[in-house]
């Protein structure tokens, strides 16, 4: 490892900055059709983020320009064709974990300590209640089940979710429904680093406030939050700034 390696770089920069939980440098997506030839298709063009604790950086950016391919990224779930990802790990020596070439076991850990994603889509497990997937991140912490439930109730109660859908799977909740079972159960362990990608798409007015009140409390406490909101009051009131993508050019895509 060299001083001017990427490593090396994100290391002096959380180590001389208490605040930073989140570095991305550069972060590119290509996604190969092997189906077509191996044809590469060019979905995030160069992107680089610092994010600290208490702010929160909202995506912008065109259709196509890669917004919620790049909260994948740093989530881990896609792997990223070029750059750098690192986030604040204070498990690790160096203070954090670059995603990128990271081991499975350190990327579930990351997500269960630190990381918490808020998708648009609800991933329904069969026959599980609602309480209890909310509740699931407090007991992989070690929460004691009957205290973990209890906070559940109480988040879900917030986020309007009828008492008589709490016991049942949401498989056949609507939309809206789904959707705060989901924001509820990715808030509920109040992890330092938020990923959001459009948590309000599905909700009406009134419950896209209660959802953007428990944002800014999240902010509040010190999380680093990165999401993406089509609403744009929600927008206005959560951010504390905005970063702007482009969508890859065509002469990007037809080089690569």
């Amino acid at each position: 490892m060299t001083l001017n390696s990427p490593v090396s770089a994100a290391a002096r920069a959380f180590a001389e900055r208490p605040a930073l939980m989140l570095r991305a440098e550069d972060v590119r997506k290509t996604f190969t059709l092997h189906g077509q030839g191996g044809i590469g298709i060019d979905a995030l063009a160069g992107v680089s983020l610092d994010v600290a604790r208490g702010e929160c950086v909202v995506l912008v950016g065109p259709s196509g320009a890669g917004k919620s391919t790049f909260l994948r990224c740093l989530y881990g779930n896609y792997l990223a064709s070029g750059g750098s990802i690192a986030i604040r790990d204070d498990a690790a020596p160096t203070q954090h974990l670059e995603i990128t070439g990271a081991q499975p076991h350190d990327v579930l850990r990351l997500r269960r300590n630190v990381v918490g994603y808020v998708s648009q889509f609800l991933r329904v497990i069969p026959r599980v209640s609602a309480l209890d997937i909310v509740a699931a991140p407090l007991v992989s912490r070690g929460v004691d089940e009957e205290e973990a439930r209890a906070r559940a109730a109480a988040l879900l109660e917030r986020l309007n979710v009828p008492q008589r859908l709490w016991p049942l799977a949401p498989a056949t909740f609507s939309g809206g429904e789904q959707q705060r079972v989901n924001i509820a159960r990715g808030l509920i362990a109040q992890h330092r680093v938020l990923l959001l990608d459009e948590p309000t798409a599905s909700l009406d007015a009134e419950n896209r406030e209660v959802v953007a009140g428990l944002i800014v409390e999240a902010r509040e406490r010190g999380a680093a939050i990165v999401g993406v909101f089509h609403d744009e009051d929600t927008r206005e009131r959560v951010a504390t700034r905005v970063l702007a993508l482009r969508a890859p050019r065509v002469a990007e895509v037809e080089a690569a």
